[in-house]
């Protein structure tokens, strides 16, 4: 046999070993770590079975309108009421899995600049991954009343291009006061076509790392802008009307809003 062949052996002999190490590699990972955690670790699919177990029931809120949701592990018990829904994540998509859901396997994710024994980020969705916020019982709701917030960003309308930053701490106080002291009322019902005018208002503070505020404005099209305590979506009404409760903004706020 020439050397030329004798190399060619040698080269695929070789080749088999290392393919053969890799699928016993491979294979040893699959049978001690298993597939699914894998692939779920790599945000795929499957699960991390060795991550705690979250039970989750939901009921009606003490705020009419709303739903209070909770997710429970043992005795660790995380909420997501009234307090949490204006509260949004920095990072839509964590992906520091601590925890799962017992049906569906959703994952339960810890939120960058918050430790996981206040706040955590829950996938609500079904097909596609949805987070929202949730606070540890022990952890006293967001005072967004006597927070200080260092920049605000109105997100537009749906529909539109509309989108604008602010720094300036006294068009930013002003919001806030409005939206503190505010005598707020019930509005007219509004369908649903309405909710294009509705838009949110992100409110970041170095008091809440990783996750904004964001209340949200209604801007009527006759002119006027109003800032909402809440505002529900009757499902149960055929015309699918939305209640919400709000007071007019400032003129400082609605000329910002109203300036191109």
């Amino acid at each position: 046999m020439s050397k030329i062949k004798w190399l060619i052996l040698i080269a695929v002999g070789m080749a088999v070993c290392v393919t053969t190490v890799a699928i016993v590699l491979i294979v040893f990972m699959v049978w001690t770590v298993g597939l699914g955690n894998i692939l779920w670790s790599l945000g795929l699919k499957g699960v991390d079975r060795t991550l705690p177990v979250y039970t989750i029931e939901q009921v009606p809120s003490a705020h009419p309108g709303y739903r209070r949701t909770t997710v429970t592990s043992g005795n660790t018990v995380y909420v997501n009421d009234y307090e949490e829904y204006p509260l949004l994540l920095q990072n839509q998509s964590p992906t520091n899995a601590v925890g799962r859901m017992a049906f569906g396997n959703a994952k339960i994710c810890s939120i960058a600049g918050q430790p996981p024994t206040a706040y955590l980020a829950v996938d609500a969705g079904s097909e596609m991954p949805a987070y929202e916020v949730f606070r540890n019982i022990h952890q006293p709701p967001f005072d967004w009343r006597h927070a200080t917030f260092q920049k605000m960003e109105f997100t537009g309308q749906i529909g539109r291009t509309e989108h604008k930053r602010a720094t300036d701490p006294v068009l930013i106080d002003d919001f806030v006061r409005t939206l503190r002291e505010g005598t707020f009322s019930a509005s007219p019902a509004l369908t649903m076509g309405s909710i294009s005018n509705l838009a949110g208002v992100l409110l970041s503070t170095d008091q809440l790392p990783g996750l904004v505020f964001c209340p949200y404005v209604y801007r009527d099209p006759a002119g006027p802008v109003y800032l909402l305590e809440s505002f529900v979506m009757e499902s149960s009404d055929p015309k699918q009307q939305i209640r919400v409760r709000w007071t007019p903004a400032s003129p400082l706020f609605a000329k910002w809003v109203e300036t191109p």
